[in-house]
């Protein structure tokens, strides 16, 4: 039998299968296919490509056959006659090749899904003008070009009925100035990630049923301040981000009352945050990051009244303000819904804000890179749903509070519930770090616990061995003193430990070894002394991790980590010490081997670093 997709306009089951069977009776054998046109369109389409990447397809020459049987295909009666083609979805097949306009020839298609292939060259403007279509997804080839660039300039009578169109992921470089005009039903628009340029078309404005708007990851410019959005009035997510775009916020976009995604991050934005912005009661994402804003004080009052704020991310912006606090009297009043806060890399002053006390949901805290100051507040560890804070590269001073070791996101036999930003808002995090660049994570967050490049003080809490969901624990370049507790070895998570440039002292635990899933361990320039673990994940990690410890000695790196003077527990000194009458064979072995130890060496410090 063929693929039947049934439409609720059509009669009910049962008599629809009496219609069928009467048909089957009275119609020629071989009269239940599909339409002869759409055989012809179909195989017009197969001709340029290697057919035989589709299997269960005819050869191109031969369209004789049932196409409502072939993969990808599904067909539907029109005006109980004939059966049509409606769906074409031959997605992620391997297939190379022009695509050329025959398929509009299939004019009952209403969804056709071609992502995920190797198709090149200019995108048929004949699919845009396909009047019964509704799903165009071509993203994730290799269309160039412009797209719709045969379109007339007005639209025709009879104009096209997509809604959805996808053509991400591409190499399109411009589209044609009218091409939204042509699609008066469109909702939504993704052509993210192609090589874009020139202005947000101005003719977009004019389509009143969009929805979402998706052109990221191009090279857009010019004043977006100057557009209007408020005649899109059912505008739900917005993502142009990673551009060249300028000018204020633009207001307009107060006028959006169902917008839900705000996506600005890495333009060339300046000045401030609307007050009108305070409207946007369904706001959930908001994202500014990498841009020129100033006021953050301004920003934090008005994005306050949003009260359905999920997500807000300020990173790279108010150069040198000073962090709001309630104190202050600049009326903050925090964000209750807030799940993710993240303004890092500001060069702010200032403390850690009270105003947090009020996000009683929040799960990620990022103020990182900044020039905060004064101590680490024990009300940190008051947080539920907590489970990644990032203090790094800021000026706090004094003990890691004990508090922090009683986090119910990341205690013992707790279950960290992450944030599905990717699903839910169909957006990357980006993490910001001096050093790395922009990272970002997909749907994955890290339980972590960053407090590395301060000017903390006092030992290492033992109670931090009760963060059991930890991956990471960076405690480095602070002046931190004493043990290492053998309490971390609790941290049956973790994944990367690292500990470097402070004053601790001791032994490192051999206990440590236990940490199966440990990728990174780092304890160099610090005062430690005795063996270093050569058992499990031990025998992995770089002789550099080890470092600047005069006291330390390890059986992998030959001894002496660092120069100092031998210890004298048992055997140590015949580690170190290579006789006389061992020296040929030494030399041998080192000649054999140093190519590949110097290649494994490298790639644990990337893996480390990465």
């Amino acid at each position: 039998m063929p693929s039947v997709v049934h439409e609720p306009s059509q009669l009910p089951l049962v008599s629809s299968l009496l219609v069928f069977s009467f048909m089957c009776l009275q119609l020629p054998h071989g009269a239940l296919t599909c339409a002869l046109a759409d055989r012809i369109a179909v195989s017009a389409f197969s001709k340029h490509l290697d057919i035989s990447a589709i299997n269960g397809w005819p050869r191109a020459e031969n369209y004789s056959s049932d196409c409502c049987r072939w993969p990808g295909v599904s067909c539907s009666w029109v005006g109980a006659k004939e059966l049509r083609i409606v769906s074409l979805d031959l997605a992620w097949h391997g297939l190379t090749g022009v695509l050329t306009s025959g398929l509009a020839g299939l004019d009952e298609l209403r969804v056709l899904n071609l992502s995920g292939n190797s198709f090149y060259g200019a995108v048929p403007s004949e699919l845009l003008r396909m009047q019964n279509l509704r799903v165009l997804d071509l993203s994730q080839n290799g269309f160039t070009g412009e797209l719709g660039g045969d379109l007339p300039p007005a639209p025709a009578p009879d104009a096209s009925g997509i809604r959805i169109l996808d053509v991400s992921f591409n190499s399109l470089s411009t589209l044609h100035a009218g091409i939204f005009v042509h699609l008066p039903e469109l909702r939504s628009f993704s052509g993210e990630s192609n090589l874009l340029t020139g202005t947000l078309p101005t003719p977009l404005s004019s389509g009143s049923e969009l929805e979402c708007l998706n052109m990221a990851n191009n090279s857009l410019y010019g004043n977006l301040g100057l557009f209007d959005f408020s005649r899109l009035p059912r505008l739900r997510a917005l993502h142009l981000d990673w551009n060249k775009l300028s000018g204020n916020l633009p207001e307009t976009l107060s006028r959006c009352r169902e917008l839900r995604v705000v996506n600005l991050r890495r333009n060339s934005f300046s000045g401030t945050v609307p007050s009108s912005f305070q409207q946007l009661q369904s706001l959930a994402f908001f994202d500014i990051g990498d841009n020129n804003i100033t006021g953050i004080v301004q920003a934090l009052r008005v994005l306050q009244e949003c009260r359905a704020l999920v997500v807000l991310i300020l990173t790279t912006n108010f150069h040198g303000e000073a962090m709001p606090d309630d104190d202050a009297g600049e009326g903050n009043r925090g964000f209750p819904s807030m799940r993710l806060l993240g303004i890092a890399n500001c060069d702010l002053t200032g403390a850690v804000p009270t105003w947090l006390l009020a996000s009683a949901r929040l799960s990620v805290l990022d103020l990182s890179w900044n020039r905060l100051s004064g101590r680490l507040p024990p009300w940190l560890g008051n947080f539920d749903a907590l489970f990644r804070i990032d203090l790094s590269g800021n000026s706090l001073t004094g003990d890691i509070p004990v508090s922090l070791a009683f986090l119910k996101s990341l205690a013992s036999n707790a279950s960290v519930v992450q944030l599905s930003l990717s699903d839910e808002y169909g957006v990357r995090l980006y993490n910001w770090h001096v050093e790395r660049g922009q990272l970002w994570y997909n749907s994955y967050i890290p339980p972590s616990l960053d407090l590395s490049r301060n000017g903390l003080t006092g030992t290492i809490p033992e109670e931090l061995g009760n963060l059991r969901a930890l991956n990471l624990l960076n405690l480095s370049w602070n002046s931190l003193s004493e043990m290492i507790p053998s309490s971390l070895a609790s941290l049956t998570s973790l994944q990367t430990l690292d500990l470097s440039n402070n004053e601790l002292t001791g032994e490192i635990p051999w206990s440590l070894a236990m940490l199966t899933f440990l990728s990174c361990f780092d304890v160099s320039y610090n005062r430690l002394n005795g063996t270093i673990p050569d058992r499990g994940q031990f025998s992995t990690f770089p002789c550099s991790n080890f470092a600047g410890n005069p006291g330390l000695y390890v059986k992998y790196c030959d001894g002496q980590v660092d120069a100092g003077t031998p210890g004298t527990d048992g055997d140590l000194s015949s580690m170190i010490v290579i006789e006389d009458l061992w020296l040929p064979f030494w030399l041998g072995m080192v000649t054999g081997v140093l190519a590949t130890l110097f290649a494994h060496v490298l790639a644990l410090e990337h893996a480390c670093n990465s």
